[in-house]
């Protein structure tokens, strides 16, 4: 597993990713052949209500095994273990660039909305945090219902500004983000 996000990711993308799998947040799910690692999918569970929410946080696949299917297998069964736990809001984020996981999130019926109040509204702070999708330009929603459309996604989204939810999703930040920049800033010198 570590072969592949080190040869997958980036330098402070593998930080991120390592330290939320050490603290027990990220679940990790590894695409194998012949007893190989070759992807990983990368994942967690906030607890909100009513409804929570899974962050699907990374997906790297091995580049020599690139272009099978890989990192689609890897979404559809990390949706399925999100569906049965009931969650009920799938989250993913990343660069505009990066046209791969945008087309296989699109095909899976995610809808692509950039990560700005022009569309987020009131909604993009708790929206970055939950994801910790700082660097990211956009944001990918999807309901265990189906689809969401533009207009509708501020309100459906609403649910997150809650105090409760807003406790929630900041002691998630504090740990997988916040903590996280701080310790490498730290490294760093």
């Amino acid at each position: 597993m570590d072969e592949v996000i080190s040869s997958s990711m980036e330098g402070y993308n593998i930080w991120y990713v390592n330290s939320c799998i050490e603290l027990g947040i990220c679940n990790v799910l590894i695409a194998s052949l012949n007893d190989r690692p070759v992807g990983v999918g990368i994942y967690y569970i906030v607890n909100t209500r009513p409804e929570k929410v899974g962050v699907i946080y990374y997906v790297a696949v091995d580049r020599r095994y690139r272009g099978l299917g890989i990192g689609k297998a890897l979404i559809a069964s990390i949706e399925e273990v999100l569906e049965g736990v009931d969650v009920g809001i799938y989250l993913a984020t990343t660069r505009e660039e990066n046209n791969v996981i945008r087309n296989i999130l699109t095909s899976f019926g995610y809808l692509e909305v950039p990560l700005d109040t022009g569309v987020l509204g009131e909604v993009l702070e708790v929206v970055e945090r939950i994801t910790c999708g700082y660097d990211d330009d956009l944001l990918f929603i999807k309901t265990s219902q189906g689809n969401v459309e533009v207009p509708s996604i501020t309100i459906r989204l609403r649910f997150l500004t809650k105090q409760d939810n807003i406790e929630v999703i900041n002691r998630l930040w504090r740990k997988i983000c916040y903590e996280v920049w701080l310790r490498s800033r730290r490294l760093r010198g």
